[in-house]
Parts: C-alpha cells; structure tokens; sequence
C-alpha cells in the first residue's frame, strides 16, 4: 500500500527543520515516500548509491562546474545550445537527476552511441532513469540553451527518496486545489495534501494561479514542498507572474482591492484558465481561497472570484468551445471554499495517522513549508510555528465551506469527500465488477464446457449402445445366417444321398431284374432240354 511507502517521511524530513541548510534537494523530501522507477518496464528492486562525490564531469564550453554541484538551489550554470555535459563514474550509473534553474526545451542525452530524449514533460525537476547501466553519459544542452542548478548521478536501483521522480498531472482529480501562490498551498490549505495524498492515498493535482520563474530559489522551494508532503503529479503553473502590486491591506475593501488586482491581471484570461483546468482534470472536489484573499491579497481575491465564475462556464458548451472540444465540459460535484461561512465544516489535522509516520496533516504541512527556505523571515514562519492547526485563529487552516455541490450537503461535516466516490474507489469497484463479470464468465464458460461434456458423454454413449446392439444384430444375422447355410447344406447332402440311394435302389433293382430274367432263362432252356 502507498501509505506504508510514505511512513518514514515525517520522522525523517521532520530532521530538516534543525538542519538550517541552504540546499535544495537536501533540506526538504528527505527519505521517505514512493520512489520507485521503471526502467524499460523492469521496477529495480534494490536502492541505488548516490554515486555524485565521485563523479567526473567535463564541460564542452570550459565553464566551472561547481554550480551544479554545490547541491544549493541559490545557485545555476548556463549553457549555449549545443554545448555537452559529459558525466563519467568509475561504478556504473543507473539514473541521474537533473534540476534546471528554468524548464528546458526538449533536450538529448547519449549513453554510448545511442541517443535519448529528455524534457518531454516539461519538469523543472528531471529524474532519468537508464535503460542499461552506464559508465558514462553526455548530456547535450537544447539549441535555445539552458540553465542547470544541480546534477546527481545514481548506481541502478531505486533513487534515494529526495530524488524527485514526478509522474505527469492527473488526468482526473480527486482534488484540485486552486493555490495562488508558491507557499500557500502549505500555509492556507496546510493538512490537506499529506491527508488526501498520504492517507487517502487520493489523485490530488495542485494548480498555482501565479507563477516564480522571477527567482531563483521558489521554484524549486515550490517543487520540494510538494515532495516532501506526498504529492506525486507534478503542478500545473499558470503564465501570470506574481505580482506586488495586487497586494492589498487589511484596512482595505475586498472589492477595492479586487479592482487593483484586475488592474494588474487580466481577469478574463484568469477565468479562461480555471475553465481550462476544470474541463481538464475534472475534479470531484475543487478547493479555493478565501473570498476576501485571507489577508487581502488581492491575487488570492481574483483567483477564487475567477473560481466562481469559472464553475458554470465550465460546463457551458459555447464558452471556450477549444478547451470543451480537447477536455468535454464538466460539472464539479462539491467546491469548497477557505473560511466560507455558509455550510461550514472544520478539518482535522492534528490528529497523528500510521500512514505518516505518527505525525499529523499539519506537521507534514509544517516541513512542507520549511522546504520554503525564502519565505522563512516573514511572518507566515510564526503563523506556522504553532504546535497544533486548531490553535492558529486567524486565516485558520481547519475551516471551510461548502460554496456548492451537486452531491447533497455534508452532514458530518468532517471531510472534503462526503458524498463523493473518489476516482480510485470507483476504478477498484470497476475492477472488482470486472473480476466479478470476470468470474461468472468463467463459471459460465465452466457449466457450458461441463453440459457440453455430459452432451459428448451421452452421445458417446448412445453411440457405444448402438455400437454394441448393431453388433448383436450383426451377431444375430450371422449366427442365422450361418444356421441357415448349415440347414441347404444338409438338405444338399440329404439329396445327394437321396440320390444315392435312388440310384442304388435302381441300380439294385436292375441288377435283380436282370438276374431274374436269366434265371428264368435258363430254367426255360432246361425244360426245352
């Protein structure tokens, strides 16, 4: 079961909140969690070595190297197209792991002479596992060029769990979570992705509504956040930049600061957006932001404004009509809304689970944002250093509401997924009706065979007995047969010895006759005497 797969992440990531280091891959995602990656369809069975002290690496362009091994996401190397990296290890490599400091285009790699792709699916963290071990390995930088923040080379087997070996995004949710920003999906909405990925092992996808590619280290605090609390599918990143200027305060309307906001963002394409989403991954449950932007953000604002407007649209066939071509138009069952007054549930998150190792949904969210090494100095650190969800008052993590559902209203108020019959459950009870349909197939498939068998039988033997009775009439007709040959030929012999007899019979009488006759002959001549 996944859950047992992710019981060492809270005691072990739980180590980087003491460490204070300034690495990326090493601070956050430590151990822990389902790393497994195939191979040419072979799962490795044993755990690779970190093979990356020991590596040989050579540069076409003669830049220094130390950039992308100084295992810190502060700093990057940038290479023109065409330049190689060439990677060589005395011990056999199975995989190397590969964080560019800004996505690459699609991009090669050569293991002896045969080429490879890389960066089809567009991951800011690459993990590429060989299909045959290899002692060396040139990678070949795309024609527009790229930037590399760290290279890791690994012995075959199974990556260390910080090594973040993304599957691509759901191509249906469970959950969508409608994030603005990098950090407040671990803030805002802490606990519910180690909950619902970890322990309700469910297909979770995080949507960020802005974007960071204006840093160097939140992408990749972003990336490591989500790793460590168990998200699996990689994020989907929207094109609006982060900006300041849609910040508002707390003094100020939420319709004032809404207004900035459409100032800075174009709503309309915000909306398009989330419609997109919608179709896209057809969540069961949509979770949003609250409605006055927590602390008046006006991004968090626009974002959950565009939310409402975008749920009918998206199953509004003359809205967008592309995206409804590519995705089909969808009606979200039940969305929730942070601090939504109406319909109101509380979530907990303190409550310590099996499948997390004995932490809880907010410690997990509590290392999740510690993974967010720029972010430390604000004053979201001390909103988060308090021991237990419940206890966090303002801008709390536990409440929500339920802003509408298709499904019915929530009477135990305790879980984003009453009423709802996760994606998950209905493949394994469509797999279990498919193994039951399976099974009466092969019962019925078994009693045709056997009334087919007991058909074949009875023929069988109703050909035996007919068989041995044409055998017994043959019998019968050659026994009379034989009898009646028996019977002509004794009355042929009976004849011939009739005939016999007859002419015995004649020939004695003629004989007797003849005697007689010279008998009186001679009795006559003596009397003439």
């Amino acid at each position: 079961m996944k859950n047992r797969m992710y019981t060492g992440i809270a005691a072990l990531v739980l180590m980087t909140l003491f460490l204070g280091m300034e690495t990326g891959v090493s601070v956050c995602a430590m151990e822990g969690g389902d790393t497994s990656v195939v191979a040419d369809g072979i799962l490795p069975e044993e755990a690779a070595e970190n093979l990356t002290e020991g590596l040989r690496i050579t540069l076409s362009g003669g830049k220094g190297k130390k950039n992308i091994t100084d295992d810190s996401i502060r700093t990057y190397s940038s290479f023109q197209g065409g330049e190689t990296i060439t990677l060589e290890s005395d011990s056999p490599m199975g995989g190397f792991y590969v964080l560019w400091n800004k996505i690459p285009g699609q991009w090669t790699y050569k293991v002896g002479d045969k080429v490879f792709p890389g960066g089809e699916k567009g991951f800011l963290h690459e993990y590429i596992a060989l299909s045959a071990p290899a002692e060396k390995i040139v990678l070949e930088i795309p024609e527009e060029g790229a930037q590399i923040t760290d290279i890791y080379v690994f012995s075959p087997g199974v990556p260390p769990g910080w090594v973040q070996v993304w599957e691509e995004p759901c191509e249906r949710a469970d959950l969508l979570l409608f994030s603005t920003h990098s950090d407040d999906e671990q803030l805002f909405f802490a606990g519910i992705l180690p909950y619902y990925c970890i322990e309700r092992e469910a297909y979770v996808q995080v949507v960020y509504g802005t974007n960071h590619w204006d840093t160097v280290t939140r992408p990749h605090e972003q990336l490591n956040g989500l790793w460590t609390v168990g998200v699996r599918h990689y994020p989907v990143i929207a094109e609006f930049p982060d900006d300041a200027r849609s910040l508002g305060k707390s003094s100020e309307s939420r319709e004032t600061v809404l207004e900035r906001a459409r100032g800075v963002y174009d709503e309309e394409e915000w909306i398009a957006f989330e419609v997109e989403m919608l179709r896209r991954f057809q969540p069961q449950v949509v979770i949003g932001h609250d409605m006055d932007g927590e602390y008046r953000h006006g991004a968090h604002i626009l974002n959950t404004d565009a939310l409402l407007q975008a749920l009918p649209l998206a199953n509004d066939p003359s809205y967008e009509p592309e995206s409804a071509q590519a995705y089909g138009l969808w009606e979200v069952p039940k969305t929730y809304l942070h601090l939504y007054e109406e319909n109101p549930l509380v979530m907990d998150w303190d409550t310590p689970l099996e499948s997390m190792g004995g932490s809880t949904p907010f410690e997990l969210s509590k290392q999740g944002y510690a993974c967010h090494l720029s972010q430390q100095n604000t004053w979201f650190t001390k909103w988060m250093n308090k021991d237990r969800a419940a206890d966090i008052n303002k801008y709390s993590p536990c409440e929500y509401g339920l802003y509408r559902t298709t499904v019915g209203e929530d009477v135990r108020k305790n879980d984003f997924f009453e009423n709802i019959t996760t994606y998950g459950e209905k493949e394994r009870l469509m797999a279990e009706e498919e193994a039951r349909l399976e099974e009466q197939r092969q019962k019925e498939e078994a009693l045709r065979l056997e009334e087919e068998r007991m058909r074949e039988e009875a023929s069988r033997k109703l050909a035996e007995e007919e068989r041995q009775r044409l055998e017994e009439v043959q019998r019968a007709t050659a026994a009379y047969e034989a009898a009646e040959r028996a019977r002509k030929e004794q009355l042929v012999l009976a004849g011939i010895l009739l005939t016999i007899l007859a002419l015995t019979a004649t020939g004695v009488f003629a004989l007797v006759r003849r005697r007689g006759k010279r008998r009186a002959g001679s009795v006559e001549r003596q009397s003439i005497k």
